[in-house]
């Protein structure tokens, strides 16, 4: 019996954790297909009618659904329909474990594997093999004899009753380049509506031991990222020996991610990090949503704004792990106005990255159940993403993704340092900013993409009236290469003062000459300094002049 499942992933980057786990936990031979959503659809049909398998199986997100139902229909039609009428199709994951049902009468679908199916694949390839009726397995759904069978999602209790997935030898080769993912835990504590999570009913742990030993084979076989994808990490008890491990162990390469409760996060913790932890080494990602306590209420989350405030700023002041923030757009009875205080309140952290998603009402979860309630209006097909509700107008929806779009240009893609942070906290709400240079695009219909970094900086200087400002930003941008950039503004420093600032330069450093400066630096003008940045070696010195030692 052969068997291939299929993973078609958001990017190349990524790993999918779900086929591999299936493939571990059966005694059947088992091989993995993997694409990219931006692979070509008939190379994917090609690849699969020439494996001839007897079994395929799907992986299904809200990224890659369109993409498989795609497929599934290819495969019935009549040009391909006699090349796979024998194999049975089965589709598991997130995106069809709630009400998928339809699937089976409008898809050539066979079974639906809901929930943790490490186990329930195992059992139905043995129906599958033994030419068995599988209709009694725990977390499937399917026809049999022209009813419906639709058999309850069982949680594996007991992890360690799992291989784990991260030693199969054919993905060595891969690891340096992919983002390596881990599981510690699964199941969530909390039960916010809007998140499938919620629908777990315990949390339940790995054995630890085993996680360390995955941690070192990933990072000995070239991991460069390893993405922890348990939904509260600190909800482990071994939170604080996990991380410790990692810093002992660390191989100045690899960096560690971790989805963080921040309320939650042990003070202990944060200061052991602050004094340990090597700079860069964990990124943690905290999903704060909202600061609206009505809204979090509605949603059933359980937030204590102060105390997690308190603890991103400690976390801060010890500059050495890289925070990522979220938020969500469109929750229950946060409107316009309230929202702008979560993104203002939020964005004045001073986070490395701040993503602004919006709400997905996704299947089985409690807020698409009450979107009546709300009022909301959502796309029918994945990813669900909502379109307006009583609290938020599509006109307010659409001025949100216009912050979110100049947020991703302006912060999230780390091309402008501290200054455009600190000009944006000196003259405006931080929302307000995104906001009207987003409008500043729109009205001198300014491209968002296919662009350069200094069209990003020559549009940003457009916008500002600031010269001061202006000097700053022009210093981070010089500081973020590693060569002589393209300098998109004009000189206005004379060449006798430039000359003078040289001489200066070579007095006070030896190593210097006019050479050297003249060929490969760039001298800024401030109010009551010059700045010269000098570019060797694929690396840059800078030097802040006094005007008064020169003039």
């Amino acid at each position: 019996m052969k068997t291939i499942l299929v993973s078609i992933n958001a990017k190349f980057i990524h790993t999918n954790n779900a086929v591999r786990l299936l493939k571990v936990n059966t005694l059947f031979p088992v091989d993995i297909f993997e694409y990219t959503i931006k692979d070509n659809l008939d190379q994917i049909l090609l690849d699969l009618k020439e494996a001839k398998p007897d079994v395929i199986g799907f992986s299904a997100y809200i990224w890659n659904i369109d993409i498989i139902l795609r497929i599934l229909q290819e495969m019935s039609n009549e040009a391909l329909h006699p090349y796979f009428k024998s194999s049975k199709i089965v589709l598991g994951g997130p995106e069809v474990s709630h009400e998928s049902s339809h699937l089976l009468t409008k898809y050539p679908v066979d079974y639906i594997l809901k929930g943790e199916a490490e186990l329930t694949f195992h059992q139905l390839l043995t129906a599958i093999n033994h030419g068995e009726d599988p209709s009694h397995i725990d977390g499937i759904t399917m026809k049999h004899e022209g009813r419906l069978i639709d058999n309850p999602i069982i949680e594996i209790t007991e992890l360690n009753k799992i291989k784990l997935p991260y030693f199969l030898e054919e993905d060595i080769v891969h690891i340096p380049n992919k983002i390596s993912y881990i599981e510690s835990s699964r199941g969530c504590p909390y039960k916010c509506s809007y998140c499938l999570s919620s629908l777990e009913k315990k949390v339940r742990f790995f054995e630890l031991e085993d996680v360390k030993k995955s941690i070192i084979y990933l990072m000995k076989h070239g991991s460069k990222t390893i993405k922890f994808l348990d939904r509260t990490f600190n909800a482990n008890h071994n939170t604080f020996d996990l991380l410790k491990y990692i810093i002992d162990h660390h191989n100045g390469v690899t960096i560690f991610q971790f989805e963080i409760t921040g309320d939650v996060l042990n003070k202990e913790i944060i200061h052991y990090l602050n004094l340990h932890a090597p700079k860069g080494l964990f990124r943690f990602e905290i999903g704060i949503q909202s600061i609206n306590y009505e809204t979090n209420y509605l949603v059933d989350r359980i937030q204590n704004n102060e105390v997690l405030f308190e603890n991103i700023r400690l976390i801060q002041q010890g500059n050495v792990i890289d925070l990522h923030l979220d938020l969500i757009a469109g929750l229950p009875k946060e409107d316009l106005t309230s929202f702008k205080e979560t993104f203002n309140a939020v964005y004045r952290l001073g986070a490395k990255e701040l993503q602004l998603g919006f709400l997905k009402m996704l299947r089985g979860t409690k807020i698409r159940k009450e979107a009546d309630k709300y009022h909301y209006h959502y796309e029918v097909v994945a990813p669900y993403e909502f379109i307006d509700n009583d609290s938020l107008s599509r006109s307010d929806k659409e001025e949100i993704h216009l912050v979110e779009k100049m947020l991703a240009l302006y912060h999230n893609k780390g091309y402008f340092g501290n200054n455009l942070q600190k000009y944006i906290l000196n003259y405006f709400s931080p929302y307000d900013f995104f906001y009207d240079i987003g409008r500043f695009y729109l009205e001198n219909k300014i491209p968002t993409s296919d662009y350069q970094v200094h069209e990003l900086y020559q549009t940003l200087f457009q916008f500002i009236d600031s010269e001061y400002d202006e000097f700053l930003l022009l210093i981070d941008y010089l500081r973020r290469s590693k060569i002589k950039p393209k300098l998109f503004w004009e000189d206005s420093i004379s060449k006798q003062v430039k000359k003078q600032i040289f001489d200066y330069m070579t007095q006070s450093y030896s190593y210097l000459n006019l050479n050297i400066l003249y060929k490969h630096s760039v001298v800024l003008e401030g109010n009551e300094m010059f700045y010269l940045i000098l570019y060797q070696n694929s690396s840059s010195t800078d030097y802040f002049i006094k005007k008064s030692m020169i003039i």
